[in-house]
C-alpha cells in the first residue's frame, strides 16, 4: 500500500438483498427481521462470508427489528415489543457467533423508523426519541462495538437519534442516505446535517445506500464541512432501489472499486457496500485495498 495512504476498515455488504439472493423471501414490512429467528443460520453465514471476504466490521441485522414494524405486521403492541426484542438479541447473537478475529467490529444497526426512502413519514421528534431510546438500550444491553444510525434521511429524525444517545459510552456513527449531491432525502441541506454530526461528536459519519455517481458529486461539499473521520458504503445499483431491495440495473464490482479506491484517496477511513453487494463485492474491495 501507498505509504501515504492509510488502510481504512472494511464494512460488511448488505444482508437483507444477500439473503434474498440466496433464496429467501423477505416480504414487507418485516423484510429480514423475522430472518433472525426463522433463518438464523444462514443470517450467520452471511456474516461469515463477509467476513472470510475481508471485512473487518460486522452490521447487525437489526434493521427492522421493531416494535412499530411488527405492529405493521398485524401484532399486538405486547406481541410486538416481545418478538422485536428477541430478533435484536437474535440478530447481534449471529454476529457475535460469525465473529473469530478479536479485531472485528460489531456495529449495531438502527434505521428509519418508516421506510428508509420515505422520510417525510417520519412520527415527529417525541414519538422517535421514545422508540429510538427502546431500540438503543436493546442494542446497547446486548454488548456492541458500535451504535450505527444508517439510511438516516431526514434531518429531525438524525436529530431525535442524536439526541437520546449522547450519553452512551461507545462510539457513535452517522450514515446518511443522499438525494443529490447537496441534500439528503428530504431536502436538507447536506451541509447542515454534517454540521449537526460535528456538533455532536459523531465518531464517524458516512454515505450510505446512495449510488456511487451521488456521493462522488457530492463529496465536495460533504468533506468541506465534516471535521471529523468519515466513510462511504455505497449501494450497487446505477439509480436507487426500490423498496423490496430490486434494481434496474447494477454497476459491475469493478467500477464500484474503483469508486472506492477513489474515495479512499479522497481520505476515507471506512468504506463498504450496501443494497445489492456480495460477499464477493467485499472481497474485491479488499483485494483493491491489498494493492494500494
Amino acid at each position: 500500500m501507498n505509504k501515504d495512504l492509510k488502510k481504512p476498515s472494511i464494512m460488511d455488504g448488505a444482508m437483507g438483498t444477500e439473503l434474498m439472493r440466496r433464496g429467501i423471501e423477505l416480504p414487507l414490512p418485516l423484510w429480514s427481521s423475522m430472518s433472525n429467528i426463522d433463518q438464523y443460520d444462514q443470517v450467520l453465514n452471511v456474516h461469515k462470508d463477509y467476513i472470510e471476504a475481508g471485512s473487518d466490521i460486522l452490521t447487525t441485522n437489526t434493521f427492522r427489528t421493531t416494535p412499530r414494524t411488527f405492529i405493521k405486521a398485524g401484532y399486538s403492541q405486547n406481541e410486538s415489543e416481545i418478538i422485536s426484542e428477541q430478533c435484536c438479541n437474535m440478530a447481534i447473537a449471529a454476529a457475535k457467533h460469525a465473529v473469530k478475529k478479536e479485531n472485528t467490529l460489531i456495529a449495531g444497526s438502527v434505521a428509519p423508523l418508516e421506510d428508509c426512502y420515505e422520510p417525510l413519514h417520519f412520527p415527529g421528534k417525541e414519538i422517535a426519541k421514545k422508540e429510538f431510546q427502546l431500540i438503543i438500550n436493546n442494542i446497547i444491553r446486548n454488548g456492541v462495538d458500535i451504535l450505527l444510525f444508517e439510511t438516516m434521511g431526514n434531518f429531525e429524525e438524525i436529530e431525535s437519534a442524536l439526541q437520546v444517545s449522547n450519553d452512551i459510552d461507545i462510539q457513535r456513527w452517522l450514515s446518511i442516505v443522499l438525494k443529490n449531491n447537496n441534500s439528503i432525502l428530504d431536502g436538507t441541506e447536506l451541509n447542515k446535517v454534517v454540521d449537526l454530526a460535528n456538533k455532536n461528536k459523531i465518531d464517524m459519519v458516512l454515505i450510505n445506500c446512495t449510488p456511487i455517481h451521488i456521493i462522488s458529486d457530492a463529496l465536495d461539499m460533504f468533506l468541506e464541512y465534516r471535521k471529523g473521520k468519515w466513510g462511504v458504503y455505497p449501494n450497487a445499483g446505477e439509480n436507487m432501489p426500490t423498496k423490496d431491495g430490486e434494481f434496474v440495473s447494477k454497476i459491475d464490482d469493478e467500477s464500484f472499486c474503483r469508486a472506492i479506491e477513489d474515495y479512499i484517496t479522497l481520505g476515507a477511513s471506512v468504506v463498504g457496500a450496501c443494497c445489492g453487494s456480495t460477499p464477493n463485492t467485499v472481497r474485491k474491495i479488499s483485494n483493491m485495498i491489498q494493492k494500494l
